[in-house]
Protein backbone atom coordinates (compact mmCIF):
# COMPACT_ATOMS: atom_id res chain seq x y z
CA UNK A 1 0.00 0.00 0.00
CA UNK A 2 1.45 3.29 -1.08
CA UNK A 3 0.92 6.26 1.21
CA UNK A 4 1.22 9.71 -0.28
CA UNK A 5 1.02 12.71 1.99
CA UNK A 6 -0.03 15.87 0.23
CA UNK A 7 0.74 19.25 1.72
CA UNK A 8 -0.98 22.55 1.08
CA UNK A 9 2.49 24.10 1.24
CA UNK A 10 4.95 24.34 -1.64
CA UNK A 11 8.31 22.59 -1.65
CA UNK A 12 10.02 25.90 -0.95
CA UNK A 13 7.75 26.58 2.00
CA UNK A 14 8.40 23.12 3.41
CA UNK A 15 12.14 23.60 2.96
CA UNK A 16 11.88 26.91 4.81
CA UNK A 17 10.01 25.14 7.60
CA UNK A 18 12.33 22.14 7.93
CA UNK A 19 15.74 23.44 6.81
CA UNK A 20 17.22 24.28 10.21
CA UNK A 21 16.02 21.03 11.80
CA UNK A 22 17.35 18.97 8.89
CA UNK A 23 20.67 20.80 9.00
CA UNK A 24 20.97 20.17 12.75
CA UNK A 25 20.20 16.45 12.45
CA UNK A 26 22.60 15.90 9.55
CA UNK A 27 25.33 17.77 11.44
CA UNK A 28 24.65 15.68 14.55
CA UNK A 29 24.90 12.46 12.53
CA UNK A 30 28.15 13.60 10.90
CA UNK A 31 29.62 14.51 14.29
CA UNK A 32 28.65 11.12 15.76
CA UNK A 33 30.27 9.31 12.83
CA UNK A 34 33.40 11.45 13.29
CA UNK A 35 33.53 10.48 16.98
CA UNK A 36 33.19 6.79 16.10
CA UNK A 37 35.99 7.09 13.54
CA UNK A 38 38.21 9.00 15.98
CA UNK A 39 37.70 6.23 18.55
CA UNK A 40 39.10 3.65 16.16
CA UNK A 41 36.07 3.06 13.99
CA UNK A 42 33.61 0.20 13.87
CA UNK A 43 33.77 -0.77 10.21
CA UNK A 44 32.92 -4.40 10.99
CA UNK A 45 29.71 -3.45 12.83
CA UNK A 46 26.58 -4.17 10.75
CA UNK A 47 24.76 -1.23 12.37
CA UNK A 48 27.30 1.19 10.91
CA UNK A 49 26.91 -0.46 7.51
CA UNK A 50 23.13 0.05 7.74
CA UNK A 51 23.56 3.70 8.68
CA UNK A 52 25.86 4.22 5.71
CA UNK A 53 23.37 2.51 3.41
CA UNK A 54 20.64 4.68 4.91
CA UNK A 55 22.65 7.81 4.16
CA UNK A 56 22.90 6.75 0.52
CA UNK A 57 19.17 6.03 0.48
CA UNK A 58 18.43 9.55 1.69
CA UNK A 59 20.32 10.98 -1.28
CA UNK A 60 18.83 8.79 -4.00
CA UNK A 61 15.83 11.13 -4.66
CA UNK A 62 13.43 8.19 -4.95
CA UNK A 63 10.02 8.33 -3.24
CA UNK A 64 9.15 6.91 0.18
CA UNK A 65 12.56 7.47 1.72
CA UNK A 66 11.19 7.31 5.28
CA UNK A 67 9.56 3.92 4.69
CA UNK A 68 12.62 2.52 2.94
CA UNK A 69 14.93 3.84 5.66
CA UNK A 70 12.84 2.20 8.39
CA UNK A 71 12.74 -1.06 6.45
CA UNK A 72 16.51 -0.98 6.01
CA UNK A 73 17.09 -0.54 9.75
CA UNK A 74 14.48 -3.12 10.77
CA UNK A 75 16.14 -6.07 9.03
Amino acid sequence: MKCVVLSPQSGGELLELYYLDLRMHVLEAAAALDRIAAAGGADDDPRLAKLRAGAQLLLDAQPERARRFLELLSV
